[in-house]
C-alpha cells in the first residue's frame, strides 16, 4: 500500500513539473474568468493542454476526427458523427477522467464549447452533458441540451459530493439521441476548493429557448383550434318549472365545478385522512389550489400500490392506503394504480431475484399478486385505471431472467401474459403500458420509443388489450419543443389508436422559475389539444414531497411557484366555464362550454333552484329545475345506498315509512328511472343500464332531496 502511494506522488509530481505551462486555450480561459466573473486561481482538474486531454478521453460508439478551430479561443474542435439512435443516449459517447484528486467539498467549473453541424437532419442536436463517478454512476450533474449550429460555450458549476482520486470522475456527453454530428472543444475543469461559494460560480446553460417559445409561433393557432374543437362541447339546455312549463327571461347561472380531463397528480397517500404522515396542508392543496375551491380532479398514488411498498409498508400500510383512496373518492377525486408490474428485481420483492431461475416461481407469484391488488377491497371499487407494466423499455430483468426458458422466446411473453391476467381479474379496468424517455427524448425516431412501441406491438400481436399509452414525460434541462411533443402524440396515435396520458411530468431544477412556468404552460397546451390525450399528471406537486425535491407548483415553504401561477390560470380560467345568462321566450340557453361537470341555477321568482349535469359530449336535453331544500333533510346521512359500484341490482335503505320517490339520473343529467317505495327498503335491477356514473334522486313526501352519486360497472 505505501508502495502504491509513494507512486501515486511521484507521478503526480511529474505530472504538476511537466504541465505547469499553460497552452494558449487555457491562459485565455483563465484571463476569461477573471475578467468577466473575478475568478482567480484553481488547480486543474484534467491537464491544461488540449491536445493531451484529447489524447487521454474514450470515445466510443461513433466516428471521432479533430479539427483545427476557426475563430475560437481553443485551437482544437473534436467532431463527433453519430450514425443513429441507440436504445439508449449512453450507446454513443466521449469522456475524460481526474488526473488530480477532488475533495468532498470541493466547488468545481465545468467549461466546454458545443455546436451541431447536423443541419442536414430534421431533428436538433441533443446529448446529456455529466459528471459522475465510474462503477456507481452516481451523478454531480446531468444536464441534457440542444446545441445549436453556433459554438456556444457552457459554465456548468458544482459541489463535489464526495472524495475523488485521479480515474474517479468522469466527465462525459452520451450522444446516441439520434443521427447527429456534435462539435466541441475547449473541456476544462477548474477547481476552487472551498475558497469561493458554489452560488459565485457562474453558470451558462443555454436552456432558456426551444423552438416554438414565440408568443406569434404558428402551432399556438393551430393547437387553440384544436382545443375549441375537442375539449369543448355544446350544451343546448331547456329551463321548466316545476309543473314542466318553460321558464322565459330566467336569470342562468352556468357555473363549471369539474373538469372532464383528468388533471392529476401523483402523491403520498400517508400525508391524507388521519393516516401516520397527515398534513392538513398537503391535503388541503389537492382540493384547492387556486383559492376558490379548485384542485386536482384525479390523483396517482406515487408508491404505495408498487408491488414491494404495498407487501412491505414502506410507503405506509395497507390500511393507510385504502384509507386515502377512500378520502378521494369521497371528496370525488379519482385515482390511478401505479403499478402492477414493474419488472426489475429492485422494485419487486425480494423473493423474485431470489427464485430468477425457476419461471414457474415468478409466474405464480406474479398472478398471485395480481389477485391480490385487483381484489383487495377499497383498492378494487376506487382504482378503476392501472399502470399495467412499466418501463418495459428500460428495467429488463424480469424478461432476460425468463428469456430461453419455455414458452419464453425473448421473456417479453410474460407481459401480453400480465395484461390478460389482470383483466381476467377485473374486465372492467382501463389498462396502461407505461415508459419514459418518450416525450423528453423529443424524436418519433428515438431508441427507447421505437423500443417501447415494439414491446407495445408484440402485446397486440399476442391478443392481449391494451387500453392507454403512459408518457412519463421527465422533461429535463433541455426542452422537447412543442411541434415535437404534438408529433410524437400523433405517431403514438396513428400507430395504435389509444388514449395517451401524461403520466410523471416534471422539470430539472437547472430551469429558471419563470421559464420553467413559460415551458409547462405551452408543453399542457399542446397536450390538451391533441384529441388522443385524456389526461395530464405531475408527478409530486410540493418540494417536499418530490423524488427531486424539484415539483412543480409549491416551494417547500408552501410558497407558489411560478408554474403553479401557469397552471392553475390554464385549468381554472382559460379552460374553464362560468356562464351568465336569460332564457329566452322558450325557457331555452345555449352555450358551449369545456367538458366537464356543472351545476346549473336558475332564479324563477325570486327563489333560486339548481341542478347537476355532466356535460361530456353535446347536450340537448331539457332539465326540470326543482326548488332546493334550504337546508340538508335531517335524514340525509341515514340514507345508505349498496352496493356502490353496482352491477345488476341497488339497494337502497330509507330511514322511516314514507312515500319516496327514487329518479336514476344519467351523466347527462336525464332522467333513466323513477322508483317509488313505501318501505324502509327499495331493491331494482340496473341490468338495462350501461356502465357509467348515476346519480340517484331521493325525494320524500314533504320534497326534501338528495342527491347520490352511483358507479354502475359491467
Amino acid at each position: 500500500m505505501k508502495t502504491r502511494t509513494l507512486t501515486l506522488f511521484f507521478l503526480c509530481m511529474i505530472f504538476t513539473f511537466s504541465y505547469a505551462q499553460n497552452d494558449a486555450y487555457h491562459d485565455a480561459l483563465l484571463n476569461q474568468l477573471q475578467a468577466e466573473y473575478g475568478l482567480a486561481g484553481g488547480e486543474w482538474i484534467f491537464t491544461p493542454d488540449e491536445a493531451t486531454n484529447a489524447a487521454n478521453a474514450i470515445a466510443y460508439g461513433h466516428t471521432t476526427t479533430q479539427n483545427t478551430a476557426v475563430g475560437q479561443d481553443f485551437s482544437l474542435a473534436i467532431n463527433l458523427d453519430i450514425a443513429g439512435a441507440g436504445m439508449n443516449p449512453w450507446d454513443a459517447g466521449y469522456y475524460n477522467e481526474n488526473i488530480n484528486t477532488v475533495e468532498a467539498g470541493d466547488r468545481v467549473l465545468t467549461v466546454i464549447w458545443l455546436r451541431t453541424v447536423s443541419a442536414a437532419f430534421a431533428a436538433p442536436g441533443k446529448i446529456n452533458m455529466y459528471v459522475e463517478r465510474p462503477v456507481t454512476y452516481d451523478k454531480e450533474f446531468f444536464i441534457t441540451t440542444n446545441p445549436t449550429p453556433q459554438w456556444q460555450q457552457y459554465l456548468i458549476p458544482f459541489e463535489a459530493s464526495g472524495q475523488f482520486v485521479p480515474g474517479q470522475m468522469r466527465v462525459g456527453f452520451h450522444l446516441a439521441f439520434q443521427e447527429q454530428v456534435i462539435e466541441f472543444g475547449g473541456l476544462a475543469m477548474i477547481n476552487y476548493g472551498t475558497s469561493v461559494a458554489l452560488e459565485d460560480l457562474p453558470q451558462e446553460l443555454h436552456n432558456d429557448y426551444y423552438p416554438g417559445i414565440e408568443p406569434d409561433a404558428p402551432w399556438r393557432t393551430a393547437a387553440a383550434d384544436r382545443i375549441e374543437q375537442h375539449r369543448k362541447a355544446d350544451l343546448e339546455l331547456q329551463v321548466l318549472d316545476a309543473a314542466g312549463n318553460a321558464i322565459p327571461n330566467a336569470d342562468v347561472e352556468i357555473e363549471m365545478v369539474r373538469h372532464l380531463y383528468a388533471f392529476g397528480t401523483a402523491i403520498d397517500t400517508r400525508r391524507l385522512a388521519g393516516n401516520s404522515g397527515f398534513d392538513a396542508t398537503y391535503q388541503e392543496k389537492l382540493l384547492d389550489l387556486d383559492g376558490e375551491g379548485h384542485g386536482f380532479n384525479w390523483i396517482v398514488t406515487e408508491n404505495s400500490l408498487k408491488w414491494r411498498a404495498w407487501e412491505q409498508g414502506w410507503a405506509g400500510t395497507q390500511e393507510e392506503t385504502v384509507n386515502a383512496l377512500n378520502w378521494l373518492s369521497e371528496n370525488n377525486i379519482k385515482s390511478r394504480g401505479h403499478v402492477l408490474l414493474w419488472p426489475g428485481w429492485n422494485v419487486m420483492p425480494d423473493d423474485m431475484q431470489t427464485n430468477s431461475g425457476d419461471p414457474a416461481y415468478l409466474t405464480g407469484r406474479i398472478s398471485e399478486h395480481l389477485n391480490e391488488m385487483l381484489n383487495t377491497p377499497g383498492v378494487r371499487e376506487h382504482v378503476r385505471e392501472w399502470d399495467i407494466i412499466n418501463e418495459p423499455a428500460h428495467v429488463r430483468d424480469l424478461e432476460m431472467a425468463l428469456q430461453g426458458t419455455p414458452g419464453y422466446t425473448t421473456g417479453r411473453e410474460i407481459y401480453p401474459e400480465v395484461f390478460n391476467a389482470a383483466l381476467a381479474e377485473d374486465p372492467n379496468i382501463t389498462a396502461y403500458l407505461n415508459d419514459y424517455n418518450i416525450l423528453s427524448n423529443g424524436t418519433v425516431s428515438g431508441g427507447d420509443y421505437t423500443f417501447y412501441k415494439s414491446i407495445a406491438q408484440e402485446i397486440i400481436d399476442a391478443g392481449a388489450t391494451i387500453d392507454g399509452f403512459g408518457m412519463q414525460a421527465h422533461m429535463g434541462s433541455a426542452l422537447t419543443p412543442p411541434d415535437s411533443i404534438y408529433a410524437i402524440l400523433e405517431d403514438c396515435y396513428q400507430t395504435f389508436g389509444k388514449t395517451i396520458k401524461i403520466t410523471e411530468y416534471d422539470q430539472s431544477d437547472v430551469l429558471e422559475d419563470d421559464f420553467a412556468a413559460r415551458y409547462t404552460s405551452d408543453f399542457l397546451t399542446m397536450v390538451f389539444s391533441h384529441p388522443a390525450t385524456d389526461g395530464f399528471f405531475m408527478w409530486g406537486f410540493w418540494d417536499n414531497a418530490h423524488w427531486l425535491d424539484n415539483a412543480p407548483l409549491y416551494n417547500a415553504d408552501w410558497t407558489p411557484k411560478a408554474t403553479h401561477t401557469a397552471f392553475t390560470n390554464l385549468l381554472f380560467n382559460e379552460w374553464w366555464t362560468e356562464e351568465n345568462a336569460s332564457t329566452d321566450a322558450d325557457g331555452n340557453v345555449s352555450i358551449r362550454g369545456f367538458k366537464g361537470d356543472y351545476i346549473i341555477r336558475a332564479t324563477i321568482d325570486g327563489e333560486e333552484v339548481s341542478a347537476d349535469l355532466e356535460l361530456y359530449d353535446d347536450v340537448n336535453t331539457t332539465i326540470q329545475l326543482l326548488p332546493t331544500a334550504t337546508q340538508v333533510p335531517e335524514w340525509a346521512d341515514q340514507i345508505k345506498v349498496f352496493p356502490n359500484p353496482a352491477n345488476d341490482f341497488l339497494q337502497v335503505e330509507l330511514p322511516y315509512f314514507d312515500k319516496w320517490t327514487i329518479n336514476i339520473i344519467d351523466e347527462t343529467g336525464r332522467l333513466i328511472q323513477t322508483n317509488t317505495s313505501v318501505d324502509l327498503m327499495a331493491i331494482f335491477e340496473t341490468t338495462n343500464l350501461s356502465a357509467g356514473v348515476y346519480y340517484l334522486k331521493i325525494r320524500n313526501d314533504d320534497n326534501e332531496e338528495i342527491s347520490k352519486k352511483v358507479v354502475l360497472v359491467r
